[in-house]
């Protein structure tokens, strides 16, 4: 009891003669602006900075973990990650093509519901509270547990040659891509500089008729019509009209001549070779 009494007493004093102030407790001494006792914030932002950066080793340590060779086994990961993405694409081109009537007709009329009134953004800010809602569920049932693991097949081993082929092969598929979508570009600027033809005569009523619509017709319609001319183009009642317009909208593009193209050396090459 004695000695209690002396360290309050002592505690007292000190806190009287302004060393320590009265509301600190018996484990943080203030000594002018210095706190004994008491972690700095230099401190704490060290070892913040620390377990930030274990965290950081340890998701490279995972990255570093799941990386695997081969082109064909990282097209098989590649495949399986992207399986929910493909599903709900395989679904909605289903839904479009009508391959069940009644399911593509609930989801025209739904999404037209949508659209008219105006609920677009609002379908938007579900999804994402869903997604959020979702990813939170997941987190607090799964504490504790180890994460799943993707599991796929060991594709076929290939020798160096077959690996050598493929790559050549992907690289032939993307030079055709390459080669289509510079072909498209030529079209676009033989449209845009006014070539004389009857493919630039449609394109610019095409877009003088476009521009009317933006400027006089609510965007909401607008819309609307867009979504059910997409959708319903493969429809039992429109099948055969959109085929027709499919064919001549095929010849009104086979019809647009490419702009020239000149490919010129560089005159550096030149003497570098000589």
């Amino acid at each position: 009891m004695n000695i209690g009494m002396r360290s309050m007493s002592a505690f007292a004093v000190l806190s009287n003669l302004g060393v320590v102030s009265p509301g600190n407790n018996s484990e943080r001494l203030s000594v002018g602006e210095i706190v004994v006792g008491e972690m700095s914030s230099l401190q704490k932002a060290v070892n913040e900075s620390m377990n930030n950066y274990k965290k950081v080793e340890l998701a490279q340590a995972t990255v570093d973990g799941v990386k695997v060779d081969g082109l064909d086994t990282n097209l098989v990961v590649m495949k399986e990650l992207l399986s929910p993405v493909s599903e709900i694409w395989r679904f909605l081109v289903s839904l479009a093509l009508w391959d069940e009537p009644l399911k593509s007709l609930v989801f025209c009329l739904l999404s037209s519901f949508i659209i008219i009134r105006g609920w677009v953004v609002y379908f938007v800010v579900m999804v994402l509270l869903l997604s959020a809602a979702f990813m939170l569920l997941t987190r607090l049932t799964s504490q504790g547990k180890p994460m799943i693991e993707v599991k796929v097949s060991s594709p076929p081993s290939m020798n160096t040659m077959e690996q050598l082929l493929a790559v050549q092969n992907a690289i032939s598929k993307v030079e055709q891509l390459v080669q289509d979508a510079n072909i498209v570009l030529l079209k676009i600027r033989a449209l845009l500089l006014a070539f004389p033809s009857q493919a630039t005569d449609k394109a610019i009523l095409a877009l003088v008729m476009m521009a009317l619509s933006l400027a006089f017709l609510p965007t909401r319609l607008l819309v609307l019509a867009m979504f059910l001319e997409v959708f319903t183009n493969n429809s039992p009642l429109r099948r055969a009209s959109t085929e027709r317009c499919t064919r001549r909208l095929r010849e009104w593009w086979f019809s647009i001549p490419a702009a020239p193209v000149v490919v010129e050396k560089d005159n550096k090459d030149d003497k570098k070779t000589k």
